[in-house]
């Protein structure tokens, strides 16, 4: 009888599609330091399709609901705290050695919109790690974010 093969253990494209949940957000500085975003209870939901389209969607945990059911019409300190407490965006995909090139077309910071945001593939106790490296401004070294996925099953 043959061995099942690790999902991830195919090549990185094809390991790659699917629904990922978020375990963690991690931001490593180089004096050791690291902080949570989102805090170590976020929740992010990373899907990759067959067919080279991606999304990403990360938030706070418990995060508050706005005061109206339509949020052009709750105050701007609300559509702020919202804003704060997510990080999205989407596009298109190419996996190339051990890494993942995303081309993000669309964004909740319109700043992302037309870059392209390249992230490391590890595959950690059958887990994914994509980490990218952020050049810290007006400070030598950088910091790198890390975020661990798990695999979601088909219901």
């Amino acid at each position: 009888m043959g061995r099942k093969r690790n999902r991830l253990s195919l090549e990185p494209a094809d390991a790659l599609v699917g629904a990922w949940h978020l375990i963690r957000w991690g931001i490593h500085y180089p004096d050791g330091r690291v902080t949570y975003p989102f805090g170590k209870a976020a929740k992010g939901l990373l899907l990759y399709t067959h067919d080279g389209f991606m999304s990403a969607s990360l938030a706070a945990p418990r995060r508050l609901r706005l005061s109206k059911q339509n949020p052009r019409l709750a105050r701007t300190a609300e559509r702020a705290a919202a804003f704060d407490s997510f990080f999205a965006y989407a596009g298109t995909y190419r996996v190339r050695m051990q890494a993942v090139t995303h081309w993000v077309s669309i964004a909740l910071n319109p700043a992302m919109v037309g870059t392209i945001q390249v992230r490391r593939i590890r595959v950690i106790r059958g887990r994914l790690e994509l980490s990218a490296i952020e050049a810290l401004p007006g400070v030598t070294g950088s910091r790198i974010h890390r975020l661990l996925w798990r695999r979601l099953a088909v219901p």
